[in-house]
């Protein structure tokens, strides 16, 4: 699903949001995932370089919600995660983050595939499709 304009512009220039991921048990996890990036208008790149549980959950279960605000404005994003720790894709956003510095170990990078788009408003369009 192709992300529209003013949900990239959220995703692309707010510094944190929250990843929502799932065991193959259903035990949930969240966690803040700032080293992010859009990769294209249906596929985000999240760096990974200090998950624990956030990796497990991914591994056993490719479901992922994140969640993005900006003000009043927010929105659930929905995908399917892939684990990358090669390949172009990886070594592009392993670039990315040791750009910011030596600090991140950029073990491995989550590629997100959008697969819905869902309002998080506390309206009357809460939990409806974009």
């Amino acid at each position: 699903m192709k992300m529209p304009a003013n949900i990239k512009d959220i995703f692309e220039k707010e510094r944190i949001h929250q990843l929502a991921t799932a065991s193959k048990n259903g035990e949930p996890n969240c966690s803040y995932v700032g080293a992010k990036y859009l990769l294209d208008d249906e596929t985000i790149i999240i760096v990974d370089n200090f998950m624990k549980k956030t990796l497990k959950n991914i591994l056993e279960n490719p479901n992922v919600a994140i969640a993005i605000i900006r003000e009043k404005e927010t929105y659930q994003i929905k995908g399917t995660c892939e684990y990358l720790t090669k390949g172009p894709i990886y070594e592009e956003a392993r670039k990315w983050m040791k750009a910011k510095g030596d600090r991140y170990p950029a073990k491995g990078a989550l590629l997100i595939k959008v697969t819905d788009i869902f309002y998080s408003t506390s309206d009357e369009k809460a939990g409806l499709s974009i």
